[in-house]
Parts: C-alpha cells; structure tokens; sequence
C-alpha cells in the first residue's frame, strides 16, 4: 500500500496503461475507507466529472473524465535513483543469466564463433553509476528524486511518460545533477508552481540547456513564459504537440534571453499576431511551426531594400503541414526577415516541385538551403532569371506609375535586385503587332494600264482572283473580253525587276509568298 503522504492532490499515477491525477482524497458519503479521486488523461476511463450521488469531490477538464478508486489500487512509486538501478545495474545474477541465454542461441544457431566475452567488463562499466552520460527512464513509475550523489557525469535525462507531478521534484533532481543539461519531461502533467516557488527553484536550473516538454497540456504561452523564469538559460525548448492557441505579447528582458530553437509544431498557432509576438524573441535562430493550420503569414510593410527588426537571428524556419493559401506571397513575406536561410516547407500542389523551388529561391534572397537540399549560385541565378521573365508583363503594366510601381515591388521584393542584375526584361514582352490575314494588293492591266488597289484575302486562290479582276475591270468595254482566253497572272518583283508567273489557278497568293503592297500584273 502507498503511505497516505504519497497521496495528495496533483499527484500522478499509472494504472494499467492508463495515467491520471489525483484530484481528491478522503471519504465518499454513504461509505467506509479512504477513497481516491482520479481524472484520467483518457477521458474514456472516466465515469463521472467528480461528482458522486449528488455530491462533488472535484471538477475535471473534460466531461467524464473522472473516478474513484481505493488507494490500495495504486501501485507503488518509485525514486529516480530505484528506477536507473533497475535499468543500468548489472548483477552477478542477471550476467550469468545472460550468458546462459547467450550460449542457448549459440547453440540454436549452431554458431560455433559466437562467443560470449567480456560480460564482467560490461557489467563493472554499467554499474558504475558515475559514468554514465545519458538516461532513459521512460514510461517508469518515478514520482521523486532519491539520493542522486553518485551522478558525476550526467548529462541527458529522459524522464518521460513518468509519474513527475511537480516542478520541486524536477529542482531537486537537477540541483543533485549538477552536469545535467538536457530532461526529457514529454507525457508529463505538472502542477503550475507559485511565484515564490518560482523564485525559489531559479538556482536549481542553472546547468539547463534543453527542455522538452512535448505532449504536457500545456495551453498557455504567458503561464509557459512565466514557467520559464525557472531555466534562466535555456537554449532549446520543445512544446510539440501541446493545446496553445495564442502567443500573447510578453517581455523578454529577463526571461528565454538565450533561447535560440524553439519547437511548436502540432499546437494550433496560426493567427499572424501569435507569429509576430514569436519575433520577439532577441535571440531565436530556430522555430518550427510545422502542423499549425497556418493560411498566409503577414509581415509588417518595409521598403523591398530593407528587412523588418521581428526574428533579428532567425536562420532556420520549419513550416510544413500547413494549408498556406498563397506560398509566393508567403516567400515575400519571408523575404524581410534579415538572417533566414533554411526553410522547409510542403510544395505547392497546382505547380510542379521545380516551379515551387524556383519560386523560393527567386524570392528570398539570403536562402541557402531549401528543404533539406542546399541551394547553389547556379540555382539561384537560374531562379532569379525564372522570375525575372516570370512577372516581365506584371512590371511592364505598371513601370510608367510610380503608385503603382511601388505596390508592385512590394508584393515582389526580388524584382528590383534582379533587374539591377539582369536589367530590363522587355524583351520577354509579347509583341503589340497584330498580324493581319489580309492583303493591299496593287492590279495593274498591262495592256491598258490601269491599276487598282484592292484588300483580298491571303489565302485566296487565283482563280477567285482572276473573277475578282473581272468584276473590277470589267468586260470588253473596260478593254477585256472572254476571246483573249484565260487571264495570264505574273507578280511583279520590283527588287530584282522580273515578273513571276503566277500560272497554277487552284493555288493561294500565300503558296507564292505575295506580301502586302505587292502588285499583279494581268
């Protein structure tokens, strides 16, 4: 059975695979014995909210997520210290065991070079306690520290799935450890500390670099920044998979002063003013908001020369399972931070990938890497050029209005730089000159001389043209008449002074390249 000093609200326990909080302890009405209110992470464990007949012991988060259970069901806790021995100390008994499994697969798989060697050393290393660098205790049911003296080389703890319950508990651990860098503290539900705890538990973070804290409950940025008073000089920080919402505006004067990678995918951050409230931060170099339900990210407006102060050391930028609406626009955006050069993100469906590639790299002019694959000088002069010809037309509607300019180069930042470096892109304008099918062409009457100029079509045939001349010069009054025989065709090349006999009539005046101005004679 658990001592009763073990039992208090907020405590964690584990029963079965099932983990949850107390939330109650004492007598129920109507019965005898101490009982045990519990709201389970799983709120399909639950049977009720805290309320019993009537009556109510405790409120849970979400509907039916609570029980009550007798305290001799909970099992038995263990410290830190019980759950590593159990973990990394190798005894005579489990050595000799392993040698016995050892030599029955040997013998199984007929391995006759397959020795069992050095068991001894490997045990004598494991169960010296002080060399140890990395630990993993995960999913163990450790609710406090224990004696943590012998530790003289750790540096990263895996505590997660545990039953860690409050942040005292996670202080006495690391002012024990005092090498200690790195906890894992993901699938924790820790109770939020008072101001003078806070106060209280600072020194005891001071070798703590990175944090996890991935699936923890956590929905509030301004609980989590007053949280992080504690780990003065935490660089890393990972909140994967937690319920915020909103990042409120806060202040970074004494606090994450030196955080430089931030972990927030799979929350649901993806209104433009938590994003702009995340660029405070004085000292981030790595964000990942992968899985936020972000649309479009908005930037406030600066000259296409200049970069805006948000995200000032911000190099790598993680933006992938994002349904964002328009990725050129978002490239602009992106365009202004001063220092990003890493960034990942889904390719545009409509587009092919290389399209989408030419899009990023065209755009924001210090990227050097792309989705994991690094973006060389020829890339980028090929994707410069890409958009250059690109947005020719866009730039050649407005280049005559500066209002309209300006607009233009601020929804395309690159074009300016990549025009002073390519120059003017009139020549991937499509022409103005309208091709007509039409011909002015000039009939002469070589035995009268009289000449009319008529339009007809290209691909008229002669033989249309021949009752075309007729109708226009006449019959034998006009000097023509059906006893002279069928009219005789000849172009007149000026050029070289010859005529050029046009004598096949079911042929169009195209077939022998009759231009526009040019004369017929008959």
């Amino acid at each position: 059975m658990i001592p009763k000093s073990h039992l208090e609200v907020g405590v964690r326990i584990r029963i079965g695979q099932h983990s949850g909080t107390i939330r109650y302890v004492g007598e129920v009405a109507n019965t005898e014995g101490e009982w045990v209110g519990v709201e389970w992470d799983d709120p399909q464990r639950g049977k009720h909210s805290g309320t019993v007949n009537g009556v109510e012991y405790f409120q849970t988060r979400q509907q039916n997520a609570g029980t009550m259970i007798r305290s001799e069901k909970v099992p038995t806790f263990w410290t830190l210290l019980e759950a590593i021995n159990d973990k990394y100390i190798v005894t005579e008994d489990s050595i000799r065991m392993d040698a016995e499994i050892l030599k029955e697969v040997q013998k199984q798989l007929h391995a006759s070079l397959f020795e069992v060697v050095g068991m001894e050393k490997i045990g004598g290393k494991q169960s010296n306690l002080n060399h140890l660098v990395d630990v993993s205790v995960a999913c163990s049911p450790v609710n406090s520290a224990g004696d943590l003296s012998c530790f003289k080389s750790l540096h990263s703890l895996d505590v997660s799935a545990t039953l860690l319950w409050n942040w005292k508990i996670v202080g006495d651990i690391m002012a024990q450890i005092p090498t200690l860098q790195e906890v894992n503290l993901s699938n924790n539900r820790l109770i939020s500390p008072s101001d003078d705890e806070i106060c209280s538990l600072v020194t005891k973070f001071h070798s703590l670099r990175k944090l996890i804290l991935k699936k923890c409950a956590l929905s509030s940025w301004s609980e989590l920044v007053r949280l992080a008073r504690m780990w003065p000089l935490i660089e890393s920080l990972s909140l994967e998979d937690n319920e915020m919402s909103m990042i409120t505006e806060e202040s970074y004067e004494l606090v994450l002063t030196k955080l430089k990678s931030l972990d927030l995918q799979n929350n649901q951050i993806s209104s433009s003013s938590s994003i702009l409230a995340l660029g405070m931060l004085p000292e981030l170099q790595e964000l990942s908001l992968n899985g936020n339900g972000i649309r479009q990210i908005t930037f406030p407006d600066c000259p296409h020369t200049e970069k805006i102060a948000l995200f000032p050391k911000l190099q790598t930028l993680y933006l992938r399972e994002n349904p964002i609406v328009d990725q050129c626009g978002t490239f602009n955006e992106l365009d202004k931070l001063a220092q990003l050069q890493h960034l990942t993100i889904d390719p545009d469906p409509s587009v092919s990938y290389e399209e989408t590639v030419s899009r990023v790299v065209g755009s924001i002019g210090r990227l050097r890497m792309f989705n994991r694959s690094t973006v060389s000088d020829k890339l980028r002069r090929d994707s410069e050029c890409d958009m250059w010809k690109l947005y020719a037309v866009q730039w050649a509607a407005v280049r005559n209005d500066a209002q309209q300019l300006k607009a233009f180069f601020k929804s395309h930042r690159m074009y300016p730089r990549v025009m002073e470096r390519l120059g003017s892109p009139e020549q991937f304008l499509p022409s103005t000159r309208t091709v007509s099918n039409m011909l002015n062409l000039y009939l002469l009457h070589e035995r009268t001389g009289e000449m009319r100029q008529k339009k007809v079509p290209k691909r008229i045939n002669l033989q249309t043209l021949e009752n075309l001349i007729v109708k226009l010069f006449g019959h034998p009054a006009g000097g023509y008449s059906e006893l002279d025989g069928p009219l005789q065709l000849k172009l007149l090349d000026r050029k070289r002074d010859v005529r050029i006999p046009l004598d096949n009539h079911g042929k169009s005046l195209d077939f022998y390249s009759v231009e526009d101005q040019d004369t017929i004679v008959f």
